[in-house]
C-alpha cells in the first residue's frame, strides 16, 4: 500500500471517530494531523481524540444503541408471532385447553345453584342447597377445623419463611444457593410421600394423628410457597436502601425493622395468603394425620362423594374456589406492585 493510500484510508478512520464522538464541525472538530508513520503514533492519536470528546461520546453513543435495542427486540418479538400465527391449529388448541381448564368448575359452580336433589341433573334456579351447607353441624365443624389449622400455619410458615429468607441473604453465595435450592426441592415432592414421611416421623417422636400434627405438617409444606414470593421481591430491592440504613447510623435490628419488612412487606402478605389457601385446600397429608375428631374440609368432601354425589358438595367447592379466586387476585396484585 503506498503513503497516499495509507493517509486516505487513516484520514477516513479519524473522520469516523470524530462523527462517533459527535463531533461535525470542523471549528470544533479535534485536529488529526496525518504525518505519522507508525500504528502506535496514529493509536495516540485514537487515543487523544476519543478523550477530547469522551464526555460527548458517552452521552451519545449509549442513547444510541439504547434507541436501537426496542427495535430489535420488537422484531424478534414480531417473528415469533407470526411463527405462532402460521402454526395450523394453535388457537384450537388453545381454546381447548381453556375449556379443560375451566369448563368442569364453571360446572360446579352452575350446578350449585341446582334446585333438584341430583348433583348433574339441572331441576331450576335455587339457593336451597346453600342453606343447607350452612346449617348443616358436620360441614361446620369440618370447615372451622380447616380455618383453625389454616390460620394457625399460616402464621408460623409466614414467620419462618421471613427468618429464612433474611438468613439465607446473609449466607454466601454458594450458600444462598444451597438454601434455595433445598427449597425448590421440596415443591417437587410428591405430596403422598410428603404424607407417609411425616405420619412416620409423627409416631417415631410419639404423636398421634390429630391437631397438632396436623398443624406442623401443614406449616412445614407451606414454607416454601411463602419463600418464593419473598426471594422473588428481595432480588428487586435496591441494596442501597441497607447501605444508606446503615451509613445512617442504624443497627441491623433496625435496618430489618424499618427497611427491609417494609419493602417486603406485600410479598409477606401474598406469601402468607397462599400458605392459607394451600392449607385448606390440602387433602393428601391431611388425609394420612387427621383423626376422628379433626376431619378437615377436604376430607369431608372426599367422605360424601365416596357416599354418592351430593348437590351440597358443589356448594362446597364453589366456596373454595371463590376463596382461592381472591386470594390468588390479591397475591398477584400485591406480588406485582412496584415500590413507591
Amino acid at each position: 500500500m503506498t503513503s497516499s493510500n495509507k493517509e486516505i484510508k487513516h484520514t477516513r478512520e479519524a473522520a469516523d471517530i470524530r462523527t462517533a464522538a459527535g463531533t461535525h464541525d470542523s471549528e470544533t472538530a479535534p485536529v488529526v494531523h496525518m504525518d505519522y508513520g507508525t500504528a502506535a503514533e496514529f493509536g495516540a492519536i485514537v487515543e487523544r481524540t476519543i478523550d477530547e470528546r469522551g464526555e460527548h461520546a458517552s452521552a451519545q453513543m449509549p442513547q444510541w444503541l439504547e434507541d436501537k435495542q426496542p427495535d430489535r427486540a420488537l422484531s424478534t418479538r414480531r417473528s415469533g408471532r407470526n411463527r405462532l400465527k402460521t402454526f395450523p391449529g394453535v388457537a384450537f388448541i388453545s381454546v381447548l385447553v381453556i375449556l379443560f381448564l375451566y369448563l368442569p368448575m364453571l360446572m360446579v359452580v352452575m350446578f350449585s345453584f341446582n334446585g333438584g336433589r341430583q348433583a348433574l341433573l339441572w331441576k331450576g334456579f335455587s339457593f336451597s342447597w346453600y342453606g343447607t351447607v350452612f346449617h348443616d353441624p358436620a360441614i361446620i365443624s369440618a370447615t372451622l377445623t380447616s380455618l383453625q389449622v389454616a390460620v394457625i400455619a399460616m402464621v408460623l410458615s409466614t414467620v419462618i419463611g421471613v427468618l429464612f429468607i433474611l438468613a439465607a441473604d446473609q449466607m454466601s453465595r454458594a450458600g444462598s444457593a444451597l438454601a434455595g435450592w433445598l427449597i425448590n426441592a421440596s415443591l417437587i415432592i410428591p405430596e403422598v410421600v410428603l404424607g407417609v414421611a411425616t405420619m412416620g416421623f409423627i409416631r417415631m417422636i410419639g404423636l398421634k394423628p390429630g391437631l397438632l400434627p396436623l398443624i406442623l405438617a401443614h406449616t412445614t409444606f407451606c414454607i416454601p410457597f411463602v419463600v418464593m414470593p419473598l426471594r422473588a421481591r428481595l432480588q428487586t430491592i435496591d441494596t442501597s436502601c441497607f447501605e444508606a440504613a446503615v451509613d445512617l447510623g442504624a443497627s441491623p435490628i433496625i435496618t430489618v425493622r424499618r427497611v427491609t419488612l417494609p419493602l417486603l412487606a406485600p410479598a409477606i402478605v401474598s406469601g402468607a395468603l397462599m400458605a392459607f389457601v394451600i392449607s385448606m385446600d390440602d387433602f393428601m397429608i391431611s388425609n394420612f394425620l387427621t383423626s376422628a375428631g379433626t376431619t378437615t374440609l377436604p376430607i369431608y368432601i372426599f367422605s360424601l362423594i365416596r357416599k354418592g354425589v351430593n348437590p351440597s358438595i358443589n356448594v362446597v367447592a364453589t366456596l373454595l374456589l371463590l376463596l382461592a379466586v381472591i386470594v390468588t387476585v390479591i397475591s398477584s396484585v400485591l406480588t406485582n406492585r412496584k415500590d413507591d
